[in-house]
């Protein structure tokens, strides 16, 4: 069952649970321990018998496309414990949740920031890299994102100069 919740309205074990498995996937990463991110709106979870099959969170944000204002989902954390890997759980979370971004939100885009490995797997569900220059924010500055940046678009794919996430990234 897929469950949208807003991210503070989670309960402590569900957000503690979320944490363990964010760190256990992510917090090894150099790029990940030295940047500060974004606090989410909106947690996505595919769920069966109260456990977490995969799951995925929003940051809803306007943010500057080539200088103009577009509504983004920022997608971040797309996780399903090594025990549920395999089997589907995260590409039907994703897909069946582009309704909520695109309608519910009324994005304009999607926009995940992704590893060079997950590439081929976000180009089959549709998202497509882009080679702009990503701004963010970070509490020493202004930075200049340097890994890959990925968007999905509810119409014709676009291909900006720089988007700038006008805050932290996510």
């Amino acid at each position: 069952m897929i469950r949208i919740e807003k991210y503070d309205e989670l309960s402590e074990g569900t957000r503690l649970q979320l944490h363990q498995a964010i760190h256990a996937e992510f917090g090894h990463i150099p790029i990940v321990q030295e940047t500060s991110w974004a606090t989410p709106h909106w947690t996505i979870l595919y769920m069966e018998d109260e456990r977490i099959l995969s799951f995925y969170n929003i940051i809803e944000r306007n943010i500057l496309i080539d200088g103009v204002p577009c509504k983004a989902g920022g997608i971040n954390n797309v996780i399903t414990p090594p025990e549920y890997r395999r089997k589907g759980y995260a590409t039907r979370l994703l897909n069946n949740t582009r309704h909520f971004l695109f309608t519910d939100l009324r994005c304009g885009q999607g926009l995940l920031l992704c590893a060079d490995a997950m590439i081929p797997y976000y180009n089959q569900l549709g998202w497509y890299a882009v080679n702009s220059e990503v701004y963010f924010d970070q509490p020493q500055g202004r930075r200049l994102w340097a890994a890959n940046t990925m968007l999905l678009s509810p119409g014709t794919p676009i291909t900006p100069a720089s988007i700038d996430l006008q805050g932290l990234p996510w």
